[in-house]
């Protein structure tokens, strides 16, 4: 049974639920069918409840609702409390949605988002949807639907019914007035994480050690999600002019944009402020938009276009200085909501199309140590060392991705407090996306890169520093780093150092399966010389 289960997963995909969505005339303009169809979405009302991105499937998440919705004494504040908990907290991603008129089917989609909260529209809280059959029908067994949200579950001969319309789809796609805009597909990996935490929040900050690859997913996935919501492709695959759209040129901002706070970096810089100029001659001081106004700004003439700021080192900045009043409207729940600007004095709201992904060095600043008014606003994802990416490289004996753990665990051993977030990152031993292949460029990167910040790590500890490193690397007599071992023609003596310092790498898996291919090789060359 194990073995068919896991068969019908790989086949099919996980197991998913059944659900019904009531349609809701009760709303301006026009019944709650058009919306949920011609938006690619199922939506329910209630939208002063306001965002519930925080609610789960748990019995506090079920209290507050019915706090908010009229107390726990009321049976309407119950049966609303239990439906927003099914769309929110149970609902999940590849399950399958029924848009129905009591039993009178009007659609069947697949969900393919998380929970979003639109303020701006009549039906708030959404789930993004793949629509799959538009044909007309009547579930074949009567079931008591009282609700808005109903899991469809008690009689298969429904479920099996829907089955039968969604793979045999017999009704052409409806034609609307305006074309329904494919939803963006879901990315895979890392920025899947980004992804999804930017849907349901807005903004998001990948925080950990230095090296970890936090700018590259950060860029990476902000072009990939730019290209898909403006071109519908990846951004490895539009042409130069459609690139440029999205990075920028001449000067004009693109959809993807990027600043990096530091001590000096100031509200002038990122919303609006005076700065000096000159006019005829004369020194002047002008209003000029920052870097986030601006792009807001943009967002709002393109509202089909999502637009991207990248915030390098966002811990470096002043973070309630520079941020000011924005923070009022930064929340996903707050987006469209004005406010006006002190210096100014021009109303000013964040777009929905807007999205902000910091990245934050720990080595630097914990994220404990973060304004807690950010903290609430932003998602965060840890990005830790994954020595995994430099499996099999072996560089004259010396196994990278063995090394590299051995040299964090020592490290985590030795530096003491917070000596998690001053762990080495794999990507100091990448190069242009690659795992470094040769012992001079290994070479050059202990020598330049990672004891320069080891050094770092153990101020006024040496005896830390000889603790990681061991005496090949370090003259313990004059308390300093020896050089010669990076000389040209001492590549030897540098690999000794390093083997050195983590003696148990010396037996790993890649050293092993290194010596096996290389045996392999002589035993080919010899056959081929015979």
């Amino acid at each position: 049974m194990n073995h068919f289960t896991a068969a019908l997963n790989a086949q099919f995909g996980p197991r998913h639920h059944y659900w019904r969505i009531g349609i809701d005339d009760a709303i301006q303009n026009g019944d709650s069918w058009s919306i949920m169809r011609d938006e690619s979405c199922v939506g329910l009302i209630w939208k002063d409840v306001g965002d519930l991105s925080w609610v789960e499937a748990n019995k506090a998440s079920r209290d507050q609702l019915r706090e908010m919705l009229g107390g726990p004494e009321s049976i309407d504040a119950w049966k609303k409390a239990s439906q927003l908990i099914q769309f929110v907290g149970k609902m999940s991603r590849n399950d399958i949605v029924v848009v129905a008129e009591t039993d009178y089917v009007l659609g069947i989609g697949r969900v393919t988002g998380d929970y979003q909260f639109v303020p701006t529209s009549e039906l708030p809280h959404r789930r993004s949807v793949e629509w799959l059959d538009f044909s007309q029908w009547q579930l074949p067994i009567e079931e008591d639907f009282q609700s808005a949200v109903s899991q469809i579950h008690k009689y298969a001969g429904n479920i099996l019914e829907i089955e039968r319309h969604r793979q045999n789809g017999v009704a052409p796609p409806v034609i609307t007035p305006t074309p329904i805009k494919p939803a963006i597909p879901q990315l895979t990996g890392v920025p899947a994480r980004i992804q999804s935490i930017l849907e349901r929040k807005g903004q998001v900050i990948l925080y950990g050690p230095p090296g970890t690859g936090k700018t590259y997913w950060a860029e990476s996935t902000a072009l990939a999600l730019a290209g898909m919501a403006a071109f519908s492709r990846a951004f490895a695959n539009l042409n130069e002019h459609e690139k440029a759209a999205i990075t920028g040129n001449n000067g004009v901002g693109g959809l993807v944009r990027w600043c990096c706070f530091h001590p000096a970096y100031g509200y002038e810089d990122f919303l609006e402020g005076h700065r000096p100029g000159v006019s005829q001659g004369q020194l002047t001081f002008e209003l000029r938009n920052g870097i986030f106004k601006q792009l807001c700004h943009d967002a709002q003439e393109s509202p089909d276009r999502s637009f991207f700021l990248i915030i390098d080192e966002i811990n470096r900045g002043d973070i309630p200085r520079i941020f000011g009043e924005l923070l009022t409207v930064l929340e996903k729940d707050k987006r469209g909501k004005k406010i006006l600007l002190p210096i100014s004095q021009e109303e000013f709201f964040v777009p929905q199309n807007v999205f902000v992904i910091g990245t934050m060095n720990t080595a630097d600043r914990s994220i404990s140590l973060l304004d807690a008014a950010l903290r609430r606003r932003f998602g965060f994802i840890e990005m830790m060392p994954d020595a995994s990416v430099l499996r099999d490289v072996v560089i004259s004996g010396v196994p990278l991705r063995a090394w590299l753990e051995e040299l964090n665990a020592r490290i985590r051993q030795h530096v003491g407090r917070d000596a998690r977030n001053l762990q080495i990152g794999h990507s100091y031993l990448m190069a242009a996306g690659k795992p470094i292949k040769d012992v001079h460029a290994l070479k050059r990167t202990v020598r330049d890169d990672i004891l320069p910040l080891l050094e770092e790590y153990c101020y006024e500890d040496v005896e830390a520093l000889f603790k990681i490193l061991g005496n090949g690397f370090l003259d313990q007599k004059h308390q300093q780093l020896r050089q010669d071992i990076f000389e040209d023609g001492q590549e030897e003596l540098f690999l000794q150092a390093l083997l050195q310092c983590c003696p148990d790498i010396s037996t790993s898996t890649e050293v092993t399966q290194s010596e096996t291919d290389a045996e392999a090789d002589e035993d080919g060359n010899d056959e081929e010389t015979e």
